[in-house]
C-alpha cells in the first residue's frame, strides 16, 4: 500500500447524521451524476450509511459505496475498481453538550486501494476510531483489525432504495393542468402492491467497517454525543 502527499479534491460528499443509541436519519444521497464525475467511478460516491452493529451494540458500522450506476441505465456488474489513485474518507463532527455541531471534522477515516508484489488487490483503512492503527487486508473478503474491527471492501448488491419507475409516473401525473400530482398511485402505495425497487440486484462497490461508539464520539458524563458525517473522494494530483 501507498501513502501520497497531494491529492486533488473531487466535488463528491454526502451527509448523514446517526443518534449512537438510538436512531438514524440519512439526509442526502448522490446518484445521476454530471458526464465528468459519471466518467470517474472509482472516485463516484454514491451513498453512505451508518447503523449500530447488530452484533455488537458498543460497534457503529460505516459504509461507503461507490461506481454504481443510476437507474434506468443498464445493469452494469463489472469487478472492484482497484484504483490507488482515489483516497476516500468519511469525516465525523462529534456533537458538542454546548455548541451542537461546528459541521467541522474531528475525526477522518482514510481507505485506499493498493497491490502486492503478485498484483493482488487490497485495502488500507487509516484512523478508524478504536483500531489505534492503520490497517490492511485483501478485498471481497471480511477481515479483522488488530483491535477486533471487522472490515470488509468488494462489489455487493447496492442497498440504495428508489423506484424510478415511480418517479417518471409522479412526474408525468403533474403534466396536465390542474393536477396536483399522483403520488399514490406513482409509487403504488395502496392496495397492499409490492414496492419496486430500481436498484435491486445491481452492483455497487463498497468499503465498510466497525467502529468503537466510546472512541468515534467519547461521552461526557450523562451526555452521549451524536455524529454527523459525510464522505468525499479525491485523486491524486499529477
Amino acid at each position: 500500500m501507498s501513502s501520497y502527499g497531494a491529492w486533488r479534491g473531487m466535488p463528491r460528499a454526502l451527509a448523514a447524521m446517526v443518534a449512537l443509541a438510538t436512531s438514524v436519519s440519512v439526509l442526502s444521497a448522490d446518484h445521476a451524476e454530471s458526464p465528468g464525475a459519471d466518467a470517474d467511478p472509482s472516485a463516484d460516491l454514491a451513498d453512505i450509511f451508518i447503523f449500530p452493529s447488530p452484533q455488537a451494540s458498543s460497534r457503529t458500522i460505516a459504509a461507503i459505496t461507490f461506481g454504481g450506476r443510476a437507474a434506468p441505465r443498464s445493469r452494469i456488474d463489472g469487478d472492484l475498481a482497484c484504483d490507488p489513485n482515489v483516497l476516500y474518507t468519511l469525516h465525523i463532527d462529534r456533537e458538542q453538550a454546548a455548541n451542537g455541531f461546528d459541521n467541522v471534522a474531528d475525526v477522518q477515516v482514510h481507505a485506499r486501494f493498493g497491490r502486492n508484489g503478485k498484483g493482488e488487490c487490497g485495502v488500507q483503512l487509516e484512523n478508524v476510531p478504536g483500531n489505534g492503527a492503520t490497517v490492511s487486508g485483501p478485498v471481497e473478503t471480511v477481515f479483522e483489525s488488530p483491535a477486533g474491527l471487522k472490515v470488509f471492501a468488494g462489489v455487493r448488491n447496492d442497498p440504495f432504495f428508489f423506484d424510478g419507475e415511480g418517479f417518471a409516473a409522479l412526474v408525468a401525473s403533474f403534466a396536465a393542468p390542474g393536477q396536483s400530482g399522483d403520488l399514490v398511485g406513482a409509487f403504488r402505495l395502496g392496495g397492499g402492491q409490492p414496492r419496486r425497487d430500481s436498484f435491486a440486484n445491481r452492483n455497487v462497490s463498497a468499503i465498510v467497517f466497525e467502529m468503537d461508539n466510546a472512541a468515534m464520539a467519547p461521552p461526557s458524563g450523562s451526555f452521549r454525543p451524536r455524529v454527523r458525517v459525510w464522505a468525499t473522494t479525491s485523486r491524486i494530483a499529477g
